[in-house]
């Protein structure tokens, strides 16, 4: 059997090596559509098959706070006494832990740095089954407060700010001027997963107070828990929802708020956190590079029909000599197999490319790495395989109907029966449905992501220079200040060469902030059952809004310093709360305010989008006065006529001179945020353009491919035509109506594919409609065109034919 085996593909390759064109182009288009495959798949099993890497990391969940009632408030993160009751209460829970994340100044040797430091439960570590490679992680004693000054570093910290030295335990690290002992590092590559990059972990000490009733509503944080062996999310969700109805009963939580708000715990796979809708858009990709796949194999099958054809006089002779069916087609099939392995070899170097474009879309996430691993390759060689048996089938459908003992007689004529003609013609029209289809999604993605483009964020991001900034509370200890070290640096800022506006704000447009909470407006109270008002919140300086060039539509901006407490509200809460009616005048606090503390509206703004371009700005917007609702950290907002990037390092500088033991952080431009936003429209769009573009290069091909093939096998027939005095045209008219009704059946069938395709992208992608006319249209009549054209040149040759000339070859 072996034997046999190396002989068939000993003879493949020497066939192949005679015919160096041919099998060029078929391992070229097999390595493109088995590359495409290979790199959607290597992303679909980062995000969804690989395990995640943690010891028995399917038993892993977010458990937090939800809100379903309100816009936004679906996974609000988790007080600290909700934490607690869990962790006592929910028997589906081996562990829970507790996590926040904050920035902090990082002393040593070099220049300060701010660093995201990582406060944290010490049963983190046992939920996520971590040890630490060197030293050890904090305990429940050190979780207390005044027992909590030690810290565990990241890796990469401890590389880049400790060079690595194995005796780094027990040495000091100042954080916000406040020393802390080393006693751990931890592994490389270690990180939570939905908490973003973290370079030192301190343990969560919880103050008295934050473990009361009054501390619930305030989630700003987020709790991991591993489940226990044999018990199931659906259990654990039902053990969180009958603890907010103990606490209910019990008075702990006013029935009205949660029949309004719909309160519960909520628990869901760790995955899902980082995964999110991502996992219907991979599993669409990966439909759309089969579809690639498919007509690559079409487009290859017809190659192999007209090889087939070809050598269909040696075939004869060697069934003439004994060789059965089966013999005849294990040659066909180690020929197509030996060229789908090739295919696939190329196409794991295509796919190395593929994985770069997909990271410098910004797909890739910490605990998500994209790989070439043994399972994809192995997924790689399973296509190789699928291609060659899918691309082989035709052929060998076409070897076995046909009369090879006629081919004999036929004294080396080169012809093929109807059976073939018919496979050929059924080939093209496939490769024509499924590239409308993916036209037609490709287009559907770009008419969205440049309508959110269009559509904008609500503020000019061009030319905007942001960073962030933490003051530490050991130094400034006071709120006043807070504001006096912000009046100073805006002053700083806008005395910088080219700067027109700058602003202060607690947290920026698309930085991943969800700064929300529950509003009281005065005179308005909710009807049973409805949530009380809730909104985001903005704590801004007067320069904010001119920096972002957001215009204040009603009213007026914050004065420098304004002796009253006011407010600025968007149009969406001002259109909700008074309809009709004018904002400003009315007074509105928020819930945790005292309730004699209201503030005066004094302006109106238009919506703004804080999270994504994607996303509908619908949810209220309210903007406190910075100097009324003091910060102690928060991002600047820097416009300027300069580059963005020409600012880093002067403001760098400002900043020095005030205080030289604080850094910025977080230093990107606004059109950079905007643009990292879109990362989850890019990507699927860059990449269904790719995949469109194949399949139509491919379609158009085969068209061409059939028809001039149809010529090459009728050449006798349009000679005989030609010679009983058929015209040019005629003949022209004859090849062009064939490719016509090829393309018009395609055509039409992937329409219908189309509006499949789609319902999925609606289902999936704001602004996406499932059935465009106009981008339908285009992808047909783009497509029809190019085929059309590709029919016409075997026309042209059809109707050049000299008749006695192909008569006397025949």
């Amino acid at each position: 059997m072996l034997t046999a085996i190396l002989q068939n593909v000993r003879r493949v390759l020497r066939t192949l090596g005679r015919r160096p064109m041919y099998a060029t182009i078929t391992i070229l288009v097999l390595a493109i559509a088995i590359g495409a495959n290979t790199t959607v798949f290597s992303v679909l099993d980062a995000f969804l098959l690989r395990p995640l890497p943690y010891l028995e990391g399917d038993r892993l969940v977010a458990v937090y706070d939800s809100y379903p009632k309100l816009v936004g408030l679906d996974m609000a993160g988790t007080a600290i006494p909700d934490y607690l009751e869990r962790r006592a209460q929910a028997k589906s829970l081996e562990d829970l832990a507790i996590v926040a994340t904050g920035a902090r100044t990082l002393r040593g040797d070099g220049a300060p740095e701010e660093i995201i430091v990582g406060r944290a439960s010490p049963s983190l570590f046992n939920v996520l089954r971590v040890a630490p490679t060197l030293g050890r992680i904090f305990d429940d004693a050190e979780a207390t407060i005044g027992n909590d000054r030690v810290a565990v570093l990241s890796d990469s910290v401890w590389r880049t700010r400790f060079g690595a030295r194995p005796d780094v335990v027990g040495r000091d690290i100042r954080l916000n001027g406040e020393e802390l002992r080393i006693i751990g590092v931890l592994p490389k590559g270690f990180s939570v997963i939905g908490q973003g990059p973290i370079g030192v972990w301190v343990p969560f000490a919880f103050t008295p107070a934050q473990m009361t009733d009054a501390e619930r509503g305030r989630q700003f944080s987020m709790s991991f828990g591993r489940l226990r062996s044999g018990a199931t999310l659906e259990g654990l969700n039902t053990e969180l929802a009958a603890i907010a109805q103990q606490n209910i009963a019990a008075g702990v939580l006013p029935r009205e708020a949660f029949e309004a708000t719909g309160f519960t715990g909520k628990a869901q796979p760790l995955r899902n956190l980082q995964v999110g809708n991502l996992e219907s858009m991979l599993l669409i990709l990966q439909a759309s590079v089969l579809a690639v796949l498919l007509i690559a194999c079409a487009n290859v099958a017809n190659l192999q029909l007209a090889r087939v054809a070809e050598r269909r006089k040696e075939l004869a002779m060697r069934a003439a000599l004994g060789a059965g069916a089966r013999r005849l087609i294990h040659l066909v099939l180690a020929e197509s197999m030996t060229l789908a392995l090739l295919g696939a070899l190329a196409g794991v170097v295509l796919a190395a490319g593929g994985l770069e474009l997909v990271r410098a879309l910004g797909l890739e996430q910490p605990g998500f790495e994209f790989a070439l691993n043994a399972p994809v390759l192995a997924f790689t060689f399973g296509m190789a395989a699928f291609a060659a048996m899918g691309s082989a089938l035709p052929p060998v459908i076409a070897l076995l109907r046909d009369d090879l003992m006629l081919a004999v007689r036929e004294a080396g004529r080169v012809s093929a029966g109807r059976g073939a003609h018919a496979l050929r013609n059924a080939l093209v029209v496939a490769q024509i449905a499924m590239s409308v289809a993916l036209l037609v999604g490709a287009g559907l993605l770009t008419k969205s992501f440049l309508g959110l483009q269009q559509e904008g964020a609500g503020f000019n991001a061009g030319g905007l220079w942001t960073a962030r900034i933490a003051l530490p509370r050991t130094r400034y200890t006071e709120p006043e200040t807070w504001a006096a070290f912000e009046d100073q640096t805006l002053a700083r800022l806008r005395a910088l060469p080219g700067v027109s506006a700058a602003g202060f704000t607690v947290s920026l447009p698309f930085s991943g902030s969800n700064n929300q909470g529950s509003m009281a407006i005065d005179g308005f109270v909710p009807p049973p059952g409805v949530a009380p008002p809730h909104a985001q919140s903005w704590t801004i300086s007067e320069g904010y809004l001119p920096a972002l060039q957001i215009p204040v539509t009603t009213g007026r901006n914050f004065a420098a310093t304004e002796a009253e407490r006011v407010a600025i509200v968007d149009q969406n809460l001002a259109s909700k709360y008074w309809p009709g009616a004018n904002a400003l005048g009315q007074r509105v606090r928020m819930v945790t305010d005292p309730p004699d503390q209201w503030y005066t509206i004094v302006g109106v703004v238009p919506a703004v989008k804080q999270g994504s371009l994607a996303e509908d700005p619908r949810k209220e917007t309210v903007y406190w006065h910075y100097k009324q609702r003091q910060v102690s950290g928060g991002a600047f907002a820097v416009r300027s006529a300069l580059s963005p990037d020409l600012l880093t390092r002067p403001a760098t500088a400002a900043i020095a001179e005030l205080d030289p033991d604080l850094a910025l952080f977080n230093i990107q431009s606004m059109d950079a945020r905007v643009a990292r936003s879109l990362g989850p429209q890019r990507t699927p769009m860059v990449l269904t353009i790719v995949f469109a573009a194949v399949a139509f290069f491919l379609a158009v091909i085969g068209v061409y491919g059939v028809l001039s093939w149809a010529v090459t096998q009728r050449i006798g027939e349009i000679a005989v035509r030609v010679a009983l005095g058929a015209q040019r045209r005629d003949i022209g008219r004859m090849v062009l109506g064939q490719g016509g009704r090829l393309i018009m059946i395609g055509a039409a069938i992937g329409v219908a594919g189309a509006w499949a395709l789609g319902v999925a992208l609606a289902s999936q992608i704001r602004n996406v409609s499932a059935l465009d006319p106009v981008v339908i249209a285009i992808a047909v009549v783009g497509l029809g065109g190019a085929a059309l054209l590709a029919s016409w040149l075997p026309a042209r040759r059809a109707a050049g034919v000299d008749p006695m000339q192909a008569l006397r070859g025949e």
